[in-house]
């Protein structure tokens, strides 16, 4: 806190934030720096999506895989299906972990069977990543483009 001229207390823009203690504010700004960056490359904060199951399943498809170098990331979230009617899952989302199973580093088989055999409320969670399923389309697409 500041005085006036007066001798009363004034608070200041900066005691308000943090006491006083500039080493607190550089390290406030050098995490917000951090994760404006991150954000402006494409890397989020993980969340957590929970999904209800019916009968028609989920309403999105994933790709990648350990098989292909790659994690599990949702490719297609189809029109008024449960996802999207959701609204919070979205393309290019990489899935972290299903109903708290980690699928990091998992062969897309096992994620695919998990999503559906679970039952009910599924939860995920998963972090918004597009460039990372945008350069995995790109190397499925040269290899395809291979093929005769």
């Amino acid at each position: 806190m500041a005085a006036e001229a007066d001798g009363k207390p004034r608070l200041t823009l900066e005691s308000d934030i943090n006491t006083g203690n500039e080493e607190i504010t550089a390290q406030a700004t050098a995490k917000a720096t951090v994760a404006a960056f991150a954000a402006s490359e494409g890397h989020a904060h993980p969340r957590v999506v929970e999904l209800s199951k019916g009968e028609e399943g989920l309403g999105f498809n994933v790709m990648g895989g350990k098989e292909q170098n790659s994690q599990i990331y949702v490719s297609r979230i189809i029109p008024s299906g449960v996802a999207d009617r959701d609204g919070r899952l979205q393309r290019g989302d990489q899935i972290l972990s299903i109903n708290g199973a980690s699928v990091e580093d998992e062969f897309h088989e096992k994620a695919v069977n998990m999503l559906k055999n679970a039952q009910g409320k599924i939860s995920m969670v998963v972090k918004y990543a597009p460039k990372f399923l945008e350069d995995m389309e790109q190397r499925f697409d040269k290899r395809a483009s291979r093929r005769p």
